[in-house]
């Protein structure tokens, strides 16, 4: 029942205006408004983290976003806009409330303003925001506002250093002058990413947006099949679903440059392998564009019973997010904050005391529709629990499979043992790079079979320091050659490697309740060797494609049944 509760009290706060969105209920906004920011960010940033409704994170970031004061440091300054930031994601990506999202984009600038911070994330909110009210009303001066938005994310990211930003503007700027005019648009700054270098945490993305770049350019020039090929290559690159949106975009390109081949059928097979993503993720934006396409395409080829039934779909989730109306309202937007300098900013008293009268005017008046969208909400619940039910199955299938693949190894090595090379320098004489590396075939299969035995059989990648140098010293090689034959073979990066073999231990220890059965989150990931609770929750999402809370939920209900 605490469950239903907590449900009614975040579709009330949904139809207020402003900050009804996550605004529980008094007592829990009286509890908490007067909470330090340091412990408010805590709560929201692990709510954000672990998905869900999100109602602690609207409300904790609210309650930060509304302590802004121009005497602020510059530091506390920084909170305030970072919680904006925040909610605009929220918005954007749960609720599509545009107006909403443009209100704490623009508090966000204004607040860095004040404190002369430059941030790009800030820019590349404008930008996402132009670019996907342009596409909805395929009007180009608003994509050319776009472009421009994410132009200033790239130099700002360039600026400032931030590799993170930096990557996702550039892809952003990319995808935009390909229906903006041309890659001529980039070219002095395009040269400047070129030289950016290349480490463990850029190196994917860097390489996706240059294979990016190279796919347009094809495109530009008409060399269709050269871009076809590309974009296969950036496939290959991003099969990983932290990269689950650029996976989307990438087949979404595909689709269009069968499409400009007069290739209809590949043309649909790519945007279905879109539609995957999309609706698995519940990419709401993403299905729209996926159902347009799908109903041209189907029209190109003659086949009315399948346009009609896509472009049924793509209607109906127009009308279930209300973009007309919200579009509508986009170009009173700007007009607005204009007038918003001249109000006089509202005490946190006032602003609760009018939220508590608005609730109490509205609750008879929506009670039926907050009975309807918890129905919805119920049952967006359960499908979302099967989902997670089937992922976490196919999970523990694939542990059982590795396990078994790993026994098969063991009685393979206890068989034929591999010799341990005690003079590598041998054959590798020379400490360069993978370009210039003596490693022979032969050396790479010997030392990989050493790896493997090593990650196999050894409790000790289960410490928290145990590195790539350690697993060079127990092998007798050296460590760039262990760190070259992880990359080639297994396509990621020591940590990487290292983090895949840790996660898949920690989910079999969720699911050994007999020895694990009382152990924490926690104390399951310093188990296996990680020093950072948040490093665990990322590696863990991306591996299992569940967050950890998710995978032990679920491992005790199946012990348990």
């Amino acid at each position: 029942m605490g469950k239903l509760v907590k449900v009614i009290l975040l579709i009330y706060a949904v139809i207020m205006v402003f900050p009804a969105h996550g605004a529980a209920s008094s007592w829990q906004h009286s509890k908490w408004i007067n909470l330090p920011t340091e412990r408010l960010l805590a709560m929201a940033d692990k709510d954000f983290d672990d998905g869900g409704s999100k109602d602690t994170a609207l409300m904790c970031y609210t309650i930060i976003a509304n302590r802004f004061e121009p005497s602020m440091d510059r530091d506390e300054k920084i909170q305030c806009k970072d919680a904006n930031m925040r909610l605009w994601s929220i918005y954007f990506y749960d609720f599509y409330d545009y107006p909403k999202c443009f209100d704490c984009l623009t508090h966000a600038q204004e607040i860095a303003a004040s404190g002369d911070i430059e941030d790009a994330n800030i820019y590349l909110g404008f930008g996402c925001m132009y670019q996907t009210i342009s596409e909805e009303c395929a009007n180009k001066e608003l994509g050319a506002k776009a472009l421009d938005y994410y132009k200033q994310a790239l130099s700002t990211g360039l600026k400032t250093r931030d590799d993170r930003y930096t990557d996702m503007a550039c892809t952003d700027v990319l995808s935009m002058t390909r229906v903006q005019g041309g890659l001529s648009q980039m070219q002095g700054i395009w040269q400047h990413y070129l030289k950016l270098p290349e480490n463990n945490e850029t190196w994917i993305l860097r390489r996706y947006n240059k294979m990016l770049h190279e796919a347009f350019d094809h495109v530009e020039h008409g060399r269709l099949n050269e871009a076809l090929a590309v974009h296969d290559r950036q496939l290959q690159l991003i099969d990983t679903t932290q990269y689950s949106r650029l996976i989307y975009f990438t087949h979404i390109e595909k689709a269009k440059v069968c499409a400009s081949k007069g290739d209809f059928t590949g043309a649909i097979a790519a945007v279905k392998q879109a539609e995957k993503i999309a609706v698995s993720l519940e990419m709401k934006d993403c299905k729209l564009e996926v159902y347009g396409l799908m109903s041209q395409y189907y029209q190109q080829l003659g086949d009315n019973s399948s346009r009609a039934k896509y472009y049924n779909r793509y209607t109906m989730l127009k009308d279930t997010l209300t973009n007309y109306q919200q579009l509508a309202s986009v170009n009173e937007m700007e007009f607005r904050n204009e007038l918003k300098g001249m109000e006089r900013e509202m005490t946190e008293v006032k602003q609760h005391r009018e939220v508590m009268s608005i609730v109490t005017l509205v609750s008879l008046g929506f009670l039926l529709i907050v009975l309807v969208l918890l129905y919805l909400v119920y049952r967006k619940n359960g499908e979302l629990t099967r989902s997670n039910q089937l992922l976490y199955q196919k999970n523990v299938e694939m542990l059982r499979a590795e396990e078994e693949e790993r026994r098969m190894r063991r009685q393979l090595q206890e068989k034929t043992p591999p010799a341990v090379d005690e003079s590598p320098a041998t054959s590798l004489e020379a400490d360069v790079k993978y370009k210039g590396s003596h490693l022979s075939d032969e050396d790479k299969e010997q030392l990989l079979s050493h790896i493997q035995a090593i990650m196999d059989n050894s409790d000790e990648i289960y410490s928290p320091d145990f590195s790539l140098e350690r697993l060079a010293m127990i092998l007798d090689s050296r460590y760039k050659y262990v760190s070259q034959v992880i990359n080639e073979y297994y396509q990621q990066n020591f940590n990487n490697f290292l983090n895949s073999y840790r996660i898949k231990e920690a989910c079999k220890r969720m699911g050994d309740m007999e020895n694990y059965g009382n152990y924490t989150i926690e104390a399951i990931s310093e188990s296996v060797g990680f020093k950072s609770r948040s490093t665990f929750v990322s590696s863990f999402k991306r591996i299992t494609g569940l967050t950890p809370s998710q995978y032990m939920r679920l491992a005790r209900q199946e012990s348990k049944s």
